[in-house]
């Protein structure tokens, strides 16, 4: 399997991402016992936390701080890229240029820098791949 994937990662015709983080809808911070053997489709980001260990809030305050925020982030980046691909999106993946490392990219040689996700993150060709709610 290794193997597969290393050959696919160096394949330009592998247009299309692995949907890991596409469709996603909740961030849950709970103990892994709440969530276990619960199907969630894997549309949710999971945090372990027990509140007994954590009687001043410190640690909750600490997810709240970082993993909430960086699960907003992709869900936002996901959501802006699915309502309005046109001014969120970055269009076609196949003709991205990078512009200065990790600035953004242009849509082939020309027109406007583009940050969003690519069509292809988020479309399968036929149907959303992202159902688009706010986390």
């Amino acid at each position: 399997m290794l193997k597969q994937l290393r050959r696919r990662t160096r394949d330009w015709a592998e247009t299309r991402p692995e949907w890991g983080l596409a469709d996603n809808a909740a961030l849950i911070i709970a103990p892994r016992a709440r969530t276990r053997g619960v199907d969630l489709q894997g549309r949710a980001f999971l945090h372990e936390y027990c509140s007994e260990d954590d009687p001043d809030g410190t640690v909750l305050e600490q997810i709240l701080t970082a993993p909430l925020i960086v699960a907003h982030w992709i869900n936002l980046q996901y959501y802006g890229s699915t309502v309005d691909p046109e001014r969120f999106g970055s269009g076609n993946k196949v003709l991205h240029n990078v512009v200065g490392g990790r600035l953004g990219v242009l849509e082939g040689c020309a027109g406007d820098l583009r940050i969003g996700l690519s069509r292809q993150s988020i479309h399968d060709g036929s149907h959303w791949r992202h159902t688009p709610l706010r986390l």
